[in-house]
């Protein structure tokens, strides 16, 4: 039976689990953002009409662009020549480039760092362009990283790092990972297998994990030092000025076509990085507010600029029928609506980020080239490539896998030696004995209420409607009261078993009293007869004919009662902030998104509840031995 569950959980897992890997997929917010930049040629001293472009993932992302697309060869913001076409890892040009494809400036200086990070972190000189491409020997450097799925907590050491295997496939040299502004090796300081990252420490709370890909990745930007793949002996240095081939907009070039398409996409719709050209003139990527309010009545509104195109709600007016410019100043043909989001686009906006279309403000000139000097777009789900790969990286799961909650098991019962009030074992010991406690008190209660009822028939019309009417209470609502009345009497709830045996209590009380009223009032009226026959007393009468009677129930109702008493003492020690109990226990391992050790918490609670019940058959047969006799002897006979 227990195979059989366990190995139900792997389907129901699945079932549960897929859906919510698919959301965390189509996504976007959980996508990585992948940036298209200007590609730097790959020989600083490279002429010629064909131009080397160089070979790398990063390198080969940007060339599928280019070549599904159009290329235009810029230095700067200058445009050197159109119509570049991509020959394998080649730019062909309509015309040969005169002079070396980079001017190089100064060398990087090296920082000094540990041994194992000896030739690999240089620091930027301050002459340095931004974003100016670096070169060794000669060759272009190749920026390049990818990142962990899973957020820095302070206390994982194992990450998911999606395409990493494929990216490191033909990488001979020991990997490089970046955590915060520190650099790692592999070896000492951690170890990888596939996709699987796995720290020798724990990185610092919130702290970045990337891991090199490329010929080399920044460091700490606010200090301007970067850190290499492999180790080297000469200093790269700092393109200072460089020929690039960016990617040139399609579309129709013919003087009255506004509309234009990147090849990357789905694109970031507002995107402070992203650089768009218009021949040699950088266009503007903001929109500007109108200095009126948007009260629902003014039809007149007026902008910074002269020209753009307006938008309502993110909708795309008609200059003409919606509403008519006169300067800066734009007349609606109806009000916009009240607190509607109306702005203006100097020269352009992102009309469809999932195919990567831009409206310019104003038609190019005809054969006037629109390039992308760089922009963000979301390139793959950050989860991984397939649901599954989601599935395995989701940081929670409904339901765990069999084999996680089983290596977790050992890990989880070590955690905290005995002496540490959150060790595990303490913490059930503390909450059987609250168990236990209210378990008794419930009883005393239950027993006590019953034998009123059955020996004072008015006791059991007043009271009993109000018994039964105490257990449509919620517990989770009367517990709070509970607190704070015991806490205006002195007890120190957060270290208590009084609120735990008072919530026990209140719920066991229930099914003993009515199992004992049952089994108290199942004796036969002729045995009663005959007892009374005889003389006997009542006392006599009870104990010697409606106990046995009622052992049955009792027990039967003790055993209810003790599954309800530990869920009772469970909740009151949620409720009442007690850390020492299984129940902060549980709350806490929910809270923090572990769910495998909830539910080696919840395996612990179900066996505490079949322990006691166990107990309580145990004391069954100490307490009415002739109901084991009874039914061993009508075995025999049978």
């Amino acid at each position: 039976m227990v195979a059989a569950l366990l190995a139900l959980m792997y389907p129901v897992a699945l079932l549960l689990g897929m859906p919510l890997a698919r959301q965390r997929m189509e996504n976007l917010s959980n996508w990585e953002r992948a940036t298209v930049a200007a590609l730097p040629v790959a020989e600083a001293d490279a002429s010629g009409s064909r131009l080397p472009l160089g070979t790398s993932p990063a390198v080969d992302a940007v060339v599928s662009g280019l070549q599904s697309g159009s290329a235009v060869l810029v230095r700067g913001a200058e445009v050197l020549a159109t119509g570049v076409t991509i020959d394998g890892t080649e730019a062909v040009l309509p015309a040969p480039l005169s002079g070396p494809a980079a001017r190089l400036g100064a060398s990087l200086e090296p920082v000094a760092g540990p041994t194992d990070m000896s030739g690999r972190v240089y620091a930027l000189p301050e002459s340095a362009p931004p974003g100016a491409p670096l070169y060794l020997d000669g060759s272009l450097l190749v920026s390049g990283s990818l990142s962990a799925s899973e957020r820095a907590d302070g206390a994982r050491v194992r990450f998911t790092v999606p395409g990493l295997a494929d990216a490191l496939a033909d990488q001979t040299d020991t990997a490089v990972a970046v955590v915060g502004a520190a650099a790692l090796m592999e070896g000492p300081g951690f170890e990888r297998e596939g996709d699987i990252v796995t720290f020798a420490r724990a990185p610092a709370f919130n702290a970045p994990v990337r891991l090199i890909t490329g010929d080399y990745a920044p460091l700490d930007e606010a200090a301007g030092t970067i850190v290499l793949a492999s180790p080297t002996s000469e200093a790269p240095r700092v393109a200072m000025e460089h020929v690039a081939v960016v990617e040139g907009l399609t579309g129709t070039y013919d003087g009255e076509n506004r509309d234009f398409r990147l090849q990357h996409v789905p694109l970031l719709e507002r995107d402070p990085g992203r650089r768009l050209y218009v021949g040699d003139r950088e266009l503007l990527s903001g929109d500007e507010r109108p200095a009126e309010r948007v009260d629902g009545t003014l039809r007149v509104f007026t902008f910074a600029s002269d020209h753009g195109l307006v938008t309502v709600d993110g909708r795309q007016l008609v200059e003409g029928s919606d509403y008519e410019r006169d300067g800066n100043v734009v007349t609606f043909a109806a009000a916009p609506a009240r607190n509607a989001a109306l702005r203006q686009h100097p020269d352009y906006l992102v009309s469809d980020a999932s195919t990567g279309t831009i409206t310019l403000a104003a038609a190019p000139a005809p054969g006037e080239p629109v390039w992308a000097g760089s922009y963000t777009y979301y390139a793959r789900p950050g989860c991984g490539a397939t649901a599954f790969e989601c599935f395995l990286s989701m940081p929670q799961h409904p339901v765990p896998f069999p084999n996680w909650v089983a290596e977790r098991i050992v890990p989880f019962f070590t955690a905290y030696p005995f002496s540490d009030s959150r060790n595990v074992i303490r913490a059930t010991l503390y909450t059987a004995a609250g168990t236990l406690v209210s378990l008794a008190f419930g009883t005393l209660i239950g027993v006590l209420l019953a034998v009123l009822f059955v020996r004072v028939r008015p006791f059991e019309r007043a009271l009993l409607p109000w018994v039964i009417a105490s257990q449509t209470i919620p517990v989770i609502a009367l517990v709070p009261v509970l607190v704070a009345v015991l806490g205006n009497m002195g007890v120190t709830v957060q270290t208590s078993l009084v609120p735990a045996a008072i919530v026990g209590a209140y719920i066991a009380f229930f099914p003993v009293t009515v199992g004992t009223v049952t089994g108290l009032r199942s004796v036969d009226p002729l045995a009663l007869d005959l007892m009374k026959a005889y003389a006997a007393s009542p006392l006599q009468s009870f104990l010697k004919l409606r106990f046995p009677a009622a052992v049955p129930y009792l027990f039967t109702s003790l055993k209810l009662g003790a599954a309800a008493a530990l869920v009772g003492a469970l909740v009151a020690e949620v409720e009442s902030n007690n850390r020492l109990g299984l129940g902060y226990a549980i709350i806490g391992q929910v809270q923090a998104g572990d769910v495998a050790d909830v539910w080696i918490l919840l395996v612990i609670s179900a066996l505490l509840g079949i322990g006691l019940v166990s107990l309580v058959g145990l004391l069954q047969r100490l307490v009415a031995p002739w109901e084991r006799t009874g039914l061993a002897g009508a075995d025999g006979d049978g």
